[in-house]
């Protein structure tokens, strides 16, 4: 999952993250979410790529165009995401490095930070699908579009030598952002899941001299795979966690530690593995947190339905027994029941939604089936927002659905509403607002649904966007 930048000086001119929680002034009530008096909050908002004070919302389509990808800037505003100063972006915008192709999925990540140390955010986008000049295909890139040139200039990388053919590392499945090495600028890295011979990969480069690091994740080549950066070990460097699931259907969740030197290390961490991945310092006690979605039985220990399990950060980081605790919809308080392809876990996003000082759980379970009229309607989907204590346990729980609650729309067979899920201060009243992608609506049109800080909701659909027809809008959603 993507990340936002930094906020504030450590001693010693380091940077740190404002560790996700956005200083909300918002009571998520049954009916909503409900603004407090703007004034909290700071430079350094996440995903602010106009610096207009109000976070962007970031909406990648690597399946529009034949699969060439976009993605679009949609500015925050007074009544969040705008169509009014959208930008697209696509491989043939401006000097963005590339060329529009069939195939090569850019915008199928994001990430977003100040790599350049000029102040403004930079944008970090990947393309798993890209081809390189030697012929090896699906190699795929990282391009980092910096925030001075209004996002239509930058740079990309690739793999470099460690292991394996390059042909299908398929590098930029995601992307991250974070100062691994503590020179107080953002680094950029991309993941790429891999192919029979070569395992899957990591790759990131030091913004400071240009220099890219290749590494090896596991042996074995990937279904799927997410990361998360945080500072797990509380030592003022960046950790990256990786959660991978092999072709065999073995998963496990890898930890790199940042110190002076980069990323080193890729020892397993004793977290069970998933499909998504978030940080943050949930029980504020100086170490981030790393919550994990798990939306298949096979991840979640069996519970057909899914589940997310939030793992504490400790002294050794990750790599230490127990300090977990898990929740499914057969969790006393969390609505609905886990049931065989609800998918709970598809998607996670921390942020503080409800203002109360301590970081939230949006999930996304986007194989839910919805009962309209006493009709299931399959596939519907759902977003679910877990209010979290300090300890780590759920204080409440609320289901959010198209249709009800003020959520505009109509829960439809196949709409996979939180296939993905964001959450920022797209209003600039330090107040957060949800963003969740329902990218099966309208056959695959997709749309886009913002969640105000009073409850309201309204649809982003492809018009506002700019999307294509069967361009999946939805699919992957920043910050």
């Amino acid at each position: 999952m993507s990340r936002p930048t930094r906020a504030e000086a450590r001693p010693g001119g380091r940077y740190a993250r404002p560790r996700l929680a956005l200083v909300a002034c918002a009571v998520l009530a049954a009916s909503g979410l409900t603004a407090l008096p703007a004034g909290a909050a700071g430079p350094g908002t996440p995903y602010d790529l106009d610096a207009s004070g109000s976070s962007d919302l970031v909406a990648g389509t690597p399946d529009a165009a034949s699969a060439a990808g976009s993605v679009t800037v949609l500015p925050g505003s007074a009544v969040g995401p705008t169509a009014a100063g959208r930008r697209t972006l696509t491989q043939d915008t401006g000097s963005v490095p590339g060329a529009v192709e069939p195939g090569d999925r850019f915008g199928a990540a994001t990430a977003s930070g100040d790599l350049d140390g000029d102040g403004r955010l930079d944008l970090v986008v990947g393309s798993p699908g890209e081809n390189d000049t030697s012929g090896n295909a699906d190699r795929g890139s990282v391009t980092v579009l910096t925030g001075a040139s209004g996002l239509t200039a930058g740079t990309s990388f690739t793999t470099g030598r460690h292991w394996g053919p390059s042909a299908s590392a398929r590098l930029g499945t995601d992307v991250e952002v974070g100062d691994v090495d503590g020179d107080g600028l953002d680094d950029a890295i991309g993941l790429g899941p891999g192919t029979a011979g070569s395992g899957s990969w990591l790759v990131w480069r030091d913004s400071a001299t240009g220099a890219v690091h290749t590494r090896g994740v596991s042996f074995d080549p990937a279904v799927a795979m997410d990361g998360a950066v945080g500072d797990f070990d509380g030592d003022g460097y960046d950790d990256l966690a990786v959660t991978v699931v092999d072709t065999y259907g073995i998963g496990k969740v890898f930890e790199f530690t940042g110190g002076p030197d980069g990323l080193t290390g890729g020892f397993g961490a004793q977290v069970p593995p998933g499909r998504s991945l978030d940080a943050g310092d949930i029980d504020k006690d100086g170490y981030d947190d790393l919550v994990v979605g798990q939306p298949l039985a096979a991840d979640a220990q069996g519970r057909a339905g899914g589940q997310v399990t939030i793992k504490r950060g400790h002294v050794w980081g990750l790599n230490h027994p127990g300090d977990t605790v898990t929740v499914h919809q057969d969790t006393d308080g969390i609505p609905g029941t886990a049931e065989a392809g609800d998918a709970m876990g598809t998607s996670v996003a921390l942020r503080d939604i409800d203002g109360h000082g301590v970081l939230d759980v949006l999930a996304g379970v986007p194989g839910e089936d919805i009962t309209v009229d006493g009709t299931a309607r399959a596939g519907a989907g759902a977003g679910l927002v877990l209010r979290l204590t300090a300890d780590l346990t759920v204080a409440s729980a609320q289901a959010l659905n198209q249709g009800a609650d003020g959520i505009p729309g109509a829960a439809e067979s196949g709409d996979r509403f939180g296939a993905d899920v964001a959450a920022g201060d797209f209003t600039g009243t330090s107040s957060t607002g949800l963003a969740i992608g329902a990218p099966g609506e309208n056959s695959g049109d997709g749309t886009v649904v913002h969640v105000d800080a009073d409850g309201t909701g309204v649809f982003i659909g492809p018009a506002a966007v700019g999307t294509p027809a069967d361009g999946g809008l939805g699919t992957v959603l920043a910050p």
